[in-house]
């Protein structure tokens, strides 16, 4: 909520004269103002208006602050609440705290300080509010499966996904490791027709050459030394479902033939058999190597290469999507908070500021791996820091002065100021980098040659000084 919108204080109290001097100065304060004499009001009134926050006596007459403030907690458990008393007791100044207050103040009250306490009351309601739209967020808007996003590039590979999920193409997924092809396999999967079906991952890179027919393809009894019973391999294992390939590229000549032969017959053959056996299973390849490259020097069939690039899907590493920093950290914060004991609910801006300026050269993967550590040796409620290893000469480290924003500014516009330093530092390495020229810059950044005209105007660049 913006200053703008005035937030509503319900005063409770049965001194008069203290309900409309406080009335009074609050309203000069630009903040909306109700007032009621006793707990039993104040009651009544939540039925119809909605509060940001409630400034109670301790001491009233049939209903005491403290009874007001157990109710309010049943009815409103987020509504914050300040206690005021003219007993300046340490018991129930700690009884209070122990219901739910959020602050405690005595009678007569410094305005000052009644000021500030509201004003901190209100600053920490308003943070809890876009934290929790922010997981809202995690788990509708920016969520697809377990992908995790808000960022341009991000969104077009989710409508990539959404238009092939339903059919029986084969896709082949590009991208640097940790960049989550295969969460975005199993998008393809648990989006599809095929999602009651089984989704069978084998990665291609962690098996034997000598093992991995057999893992694909399966044996029969006897086949080779060892092979007691027969085994049904993974294309068998995904019948009806899908089968997802991890890192093709790595697989050897040999087994490439073999796959060509099922992509084109749609049956398989297990080792030391002698017939063939139909399936029906689709094929998602994924690989962090550039296949057409292979293809020109002779170690990845052509064929083949084509027969898996029939529907192409390149998810961007994570330095080309920053604004997804602050999503991810906390989709993981909530996915792994079992390694805190649930103790840990929140990462401090300045972590999230580190992290912004960080390259993730391990994509996701890493950040998921370094939210993971932190969880773990965090301390209090808060991760306070986080072990980026070394530091990057390509990027400068973000600092929060950099951005002119400190720990008091409100977390959406902290985050957004955030991500627009990141990607004016993107640009100007982008027109560093290619000198300039907008038309490979667009090209490679995936966006029109005005959003980049548009984005200089935004943070004043002038291309010219980036040009020979």
């Amino acid at each position: 909520m913006s200053r703008t919108e005035k937030e509503h204080i319900l005063v409770v109290d049965d001194d008069k004269a203290f309900r409309v001097a406080t009335k009074t100065l609050l309203e000069d304060e630009q903040y909306r103002v109700s007032c009621v004499p006793n707990g039993e009001a104040a009651l009544a009134g939540l039925e119809g208006e909605s509060y940001d926050l409630v400034l109670s006596d301790m001491v009233m007459g049939k209903m005491s602050g403290i009874d007001l403030l157990k109710a309010l907690k049943q009815r409103r458990p987020g509504l914050p609440v300040i206690m005021v008393t003219g007993f300046g007791s340490i018991e129930t100044a700690v009884e209070a705290m122990s219901l739910g207050a959020v602050d405690y103040l005595t009678k007569p009250s410094n305005n000052d300080e009644l000021l500030i306490k509201i004003r901190k009351a209100l600053d920490m309601q308003r943070k809890d509010r876009e934290l929790q739209k922010l997981r809202e967020e995690l788990r509708t808007t920016y969520s697809f499966g377990a992908m995790v996003s808000r960022s341009g590039p991000m969104k077009e590979v989710i409508r990539q996904i959404q238009r092939v999920a339903d059919t029986d193409v084969t896709v082949l997924l590009q991208g640097e490791s940790g960049t989550g092809k295969e969460l975005a396999a199993r998008a393809l999967h648990f989006n599809s027709i095929r999602k009651d079906s089984p989704f069978v991952a084998v990665s291609c890179s962690a098996i034997p050459e000598t093992l991995l027919e057999s893992e694909l393809f399966g044996y029969e009894k006897g086949a080779f030394t060892g092979a007691v019973r027969q085994r049904v391999g993974k294309f068998e294992e995904a019948h009806t479902g899908t089968l997802f390939l991890d890192e093709i590229g790595d697989i050897a000549p040999g087994v490439q033939t073999k796959l060509l032969r099922v992509l084109q017959e749609k049956s398989i053959e297990r080792v030391g058999g002698s017939g063939a056996v139909n399936i029906e299973t689709r094929i998602i390849a994924a690989t962090n190597r550039d296949l057409e490259l292979m293809v020109r020097q002779g170690d990845f069939r052509g064929d083949l290469f084509y027969r898996l690039n029939v529907f192409p899907i390149k998810l961007p590493p994570l330095r080309e999507r920053m604004e997804d920093i602050p999503l991810l950290a906390e989709h993981f914060l909530e996915r792994h908070a079992s390694l805190s004991g649930s103790r840990v609910k929140a990462i401090a801006p300045q972590v999230i500021n580190d992290m912004m300026g960080y390259s993730w050269k391990g994509n996701i993967r890493e950040l998921e791996n370094l939210i993971k550590r932190a969880l773990i040796k965090a301390a209090g409620d808060t991760i306070t820091s986080i072990e980026l290893p070394g530091t990057d000469p390509s990027v400068e480290e973000v600092r929060e002065d950099a951005a002119g924003f400190g720990l008091e500014t409100p977390y959406k516009e902290y985050l957004s100021a955030i991500t627009r330093h990141a990607e004016e530092r993107y640009l100007r390495k982008m027109l560093k980098a290619y000198k300039g020229n907008i038309n490979q810059i667009a090209r490679l950044m995936d966006v029109d040659r005005k959003t980049i005209y548009r984005k200089m105007a935004d943070y004043a660049i002038d291309p010219a000084a980036f040009r020979d």
